[in-house]
């Protein structure tokens, strides 16, 4: 069903308006009262809130960090093999062959041992 608004006055689409958030308002406050009532939830949803606060702080990311500890890792390794040192006793050799051991062996292991301790 489409309805056509042509010749409905500004007053009349703001009433109208005016209306819809009223009635969404009052469904937003009844489910939030059935929510408290049947699960005891008394939390505020992000959309919920009419203002941020200011004194609540974002939980802060470690994503940048971890890739630039990863991008130096890797040019510490690159270094390390193409002047053909070694860094700790490390050689970009030996760090090559510890990255491409096959661990599932032991993996299955250690998780075998983990269910027995259970």
């Amino acid at each position: 069903m489409v309805i056509k608004m042509k010749n409905v006055s500004s007053e009349q689409k703001l009433q109208l308006i005016q209306q819809i958030r009223s009635r969404y308002n009052e469904d937003r406050y009844d489910l939030r009262d059935r929510e408290r009532i049947l699960y005891g939830r008394e939390s505020v949803r992000p959309w919920e809130e009419d203002e941020p606060d200011p004194e609540q702080e974002r939980p802060q990311s470690t994503f940048r960090l971890r890739v630039l500890l990863a991008v130096l890792l890797f040019a510490a390794v690159v270094m390390i093999d193409s002047y053909k040192t070694s860094l700790w006793g490390l050689t970009a050799e030996k760090i090559y062959q510890i990255l491409s051991a096959d661990y599932e062996d032991k993996f299955e292991e250690w998780v075998e041992t983990l269910s027995q301790a259970e």
